[in-house]
């Protein structure tokens, strides 16, 4: 590694890591989400249970058994939670609006890698603060559940695809602030996408054949449902649907650097 590569690779761990320390200094907030996720987790442990009682008890062919559903919608509400969402399209578009995103031009970092870094280093915080805690709290409705390598590994590729393309969608939508007046519409229109064909609402597998197939195809399911469906081994999160949300964080990301410099020349343009 070239000295060159070696500052750039140490400044952004030092961007990450003082948005890991500012995640972690916002304890009373973190408490508070962990104890509404946990009342959140035992809501739906309740539901899912309600809605497979009324059933025949049977699971059709490819569907999720109650404990699979349960853990999947145990592990999603920790997952908004952690994930990059609305709050960094919000505070890129505050700073493009006011201004402060001039002085962040200047510094020596990368602007896309610095919004990247920020991201990671808040997700790594949260996750720590909130997420982890939730989890082992929440931990009755994960067991018993094996682990293996091979299924560890699969979850943190399907993982760092997930945060890939969450942090890229709201990347783009606060950087459309360059572009648009107002981007709240774009969020909104995000959140019911992710709810819809995302699989926040309920796992993919569920969904009538053509929905879920066509579902499947789109950036949405890869940010919720293909990480969380491989958790709970959901046969329909196969090698097929893994290679596709990985294309996707591909093209977002390439997407997010060509409106990176459409944006900044643009800003050059109108005066800086």
């Amino acid at each position: 590694m070239t000295d060159a590569l070696r500052r750039r690779w140490q400044t952004q761990r030092a961007i990450a890591r003082m948005q890991v320390k500012l995640a972690l200094h916002y304890r009373t907030r973190a408490f508070a989400q962990g104890i509404g996720a946990l009342l959140l987790i035992g809501l739906q442990a309740a539901l899912w249970s309600a809605v497979y009682a009324g059933g025949d008890g049977r699971v059709r062919d490819g569907g999720l058994t109650l404990h699979q559903t349960t853990v999947y919608a145990a592990a999603g509400t920790v997952w908004v939670l952690c994930l990059p969402g609305l709050a960094l399209a919000r505070q890129l578009e505050a700073k493009i609006r006011d201004g402060r995103i001039v002085t962040e031009l200047l510094l020596p970092t990368g602007f896309l890698a610095q919004w990247f870094s920020a991201a990671l280093g808040r997700t790594l915080g949260v996750t720590a603060l909130v997420g982890v805690p939730a989890s082992l709290a929440g931990g009755a409705l994960l067991y018993p559940f094996a682990l293996d390598a091979a299924h560890a590994g699969r979850l943190v590729l399907t993982t760092v695809i997930a945060f890939v393309i969450l942090f890229d969608f709201s990347y783009l939508i606060g950087l459309s602030a360059f572009f648009v007046r107002r981007v709240e519409g774009l969020n909104e229109v995000r959140e019911a996408l992710l709810l819809l064909l995302g699989g926040s609402m309920m796992p993919i597998s569920l969904y009538p054949a053509p929905l879920r197939d066509a579902a499947v195809l789109t950036p949405f399911v890869h940010g919720f449902y293909t990480p969380l469906g491989t958790l709970v081994r959901d046969p329909f999160v196969d090698g097929r649907v893994v290679a596709l949300g990985a294309c996707w964080a591909v093209l977002l990301s390439a997407a997010a650097a060509l409106c990176t410099r459409a944006a900044l020349r643009k800003l050059v343009i109108a005066g800086g």
